[in-house]
């Protein structure tokens, strides 16, 4: 485990009877009978179950989410409508997602998905890249627009998914919302807020602009959007991966492995390599790293706000944007092609 993810990876393990709102059995097939529902799994911002049930003597699981709060309806219509599309995409790699909504309690919002038995550790690396490369190469946007249909979250946390015609302008915005939502967590900061102000006008241009500049372009991929070790798993009885939790939206395919940097370890050098040997690194490929470590900031400014408590994510952030202001800012002009 890398040392980065420890905190994330410490969800609460769910145990115990549930008692089951009939909005959710209101939403099994007809002529389910229950026949219980426990905790199943472990999470850091809600409760997961495994629920059974039999239809004509014949046994089937669901695997259940349950969300409070005021966040918690936006929330799994979210998650549904991206596990959706990924599943359309990808139906051998990631569970169906059956229905959403919210309970009789106004406060407790659900999601249900089919149930999968995952056996412990990660995919195999070969496995999981192909699964990866798939997703990103079934759809396209038809309309050649960058963003999502609707607001989907990543944690607790709101993304801006505004329709934009081009790749970095969809990032700067992404940027300034996630940096807002850091700041309301973690109060402000002169310093990082003196790094935002050229990292966002003038970094991020210089390594996105070229990517749809001089004859280049970007299909919008559909893209899982949090796919760090803690939402894939290896599927029992095969070698097949399972990816979930998503926070979907159409972009660029080179974001999804921004969640690799922060492991800085083998595993993760042999994902981004057998990647790109499936799908080839954009143009300009001598950007790549840079490019890499651009889309890790919003990893670690999503951190940066999910735990306020923790001072390694903030300063991380400020690291990382640091580094590359002090590369690319001055020869942002570059960029206008």
């Amino acid at each position: 485990m890398s040392e980065y993810f420890q905190q994330q990876s410490n969800a609460k393990t769910h145990y115990g009877d549930i008692d089951l709102d009939e909005r959710i059995i209101d939403r099994l097939p007809q002529g389910a009978v229950v026949k219980g529902c426990r905790g199943h799994g472990a999470s850091n911002w809600n409760r997961t179950a495994r629920l059974d049930f039999e239809i004509d003597d014949q046994l089937h699981s669901y695997f259940l989410k349950i969300l409070t709060g005021p966040k918690g309806r936006p929330m799994v219509h979210g998650e549904y409508e991206s596990m959706r599309l990924i599943h359309e995409s990808v139906p051998k790699f990631s569970p169906m997602p059956l229905a959403w909504g919210s309970c009789i309690d106004p406060t407790q919002h659900f999601i249900l998905f089919t149930f999968h038995k995952l056996s412990q550790g990660l995919p195999p690396i070969p496995q999981f890249v192909n699964a990866v490369a798939q997703l990103h190469t079934v759809k396209r946007n038809p309309s050649g627009k960058f963003g999502f249909h609707i607001t989907t979250y990543n944690g607790t946390l709101a993304q801006d998914n505004t329709w934009c015609d081009t790749w970095e302008e969809f990032y700067v915005k992404g940027m300034e919302r996630i940096l807002e939502l850091e700041e309301d967590a973690r109060g402000p900061s002169r310093e990082l807020r003196k790094i935002s102000a050229p990292f966002l006008s003038k970094v991020i241009p210089r390594l996105l602009r070229p990517l749809e500049t001089q004859g280049r372009k970007i299909d919008p991929v559909l893209i899982h959007g949090d796919l760090w070790i803690g939402n894939v798993s290896a599927q029992a009885g095969s070698c097949d991966p399972l990816m979930f939790d998503a926070s979907a939206f159409w972009g660029h395919n080179e974001y999804e492995l921004s969640t690799m940097r922060p492991l800085n370890n083998e595993w993760a050098r042999e994902c981004m390599e057998g990647y790109h040997a499936l799908i080839p690194k954009s143009e300009p490929i001598e950007d790549w790293d840079a490019r890499n470590s651009l889309y890790a900031i919003r990893t670690y400014a999503h951190d940066s706000a999910l735990y306020p408590d923790e001072p390694k994510f903030r300063r991380k952030l400020m690291e990382e944007m640091q580094n590359l202001v002090a590369q690319f800012a001055e020869d942002h002009n570059e960029a206008r092609g």
